[in-house]
């Protein structure tokens, strides 16, 4: 149970890591500041959303391993 649950919080590590090179990217690029700020707006927006849901799947990921280290602890 804990190795399916580090496996779905790394899955959610790397979905949110392209998310936030997609928002860094819109916001980076310069037209969207040319273009009124629509893809500045949505870019940051983007940014604070995935990082959000990075910060829950790496903590889906660290209390799976805790679980898993008193699991082990438990067996020795």
């Amino acid at each position: 149970m804990s190795l399916s649950a580090i496996g779905a919080g790394l899955s959610g590590l790397q979905t949110y890591q392209r998310g936030l090179d997609a928002s860094a990217s819109k916001i980076a690029n310069p037209s969207a500041v040319a273009s009124g700020g629509g893809d500045l707006e949505n870019g940051i927006v983007g940014s604070l959303v995935n990082k959000a849901g990075f910060q829950a799947s790496a903590q889906v990921v660290k209390t799976a391993d805790s679980l898993l280290g008193s699991l082990i602890d438990t067996k020795a």
